[in-house]
């Protein structure tokens, strides 16, 4: 009987626990791009550009410009499909910026 009850709470349990989504570099390059050429991807491109911006590296409250260049091209480098100069033409317009 104790075995029925664990096995309903834990179906119970991982049916109403919301699954975490991890943020899609390639929604981020894809929205980027169209930024950077002039054409803004509308309320679609929020979280991708969030996910992009919300990347920051820092060092007793102050930002290190190079490490959040690094680590947000590193991000945007995990699309294996993206064509490395539109991640150079996101990085040199929005890498160094906060969002």
């Amino acid at each position: 009987m104790k075995k029925i009850c664990n096995l309903i709470v834990i179906f119970t349990v991982s049916w109403l626990t919301a699954p975490a989504y991890a943020s899609d570099p390639c929604a981020s390059v894809l929205c980027l791009y169209g930024k950077a050429v002039g054409q803004g991807g509308g309320s679609e491109c929020r979280s991708a550009e969030k996910d992009f911006f919300n990347i920051l590296k820092k060092k007793k409250g102050s930002i290190r410009w190079s490490k959040t260049f690094d680590a947000r091209k590193a991000f945007l480098n995990q699309c294996s499909t993206a064509d490395p100069a539109a991640i150079s033409k996101i990085m040199s317009k929005f890498g160094r910026v906060r969002g």
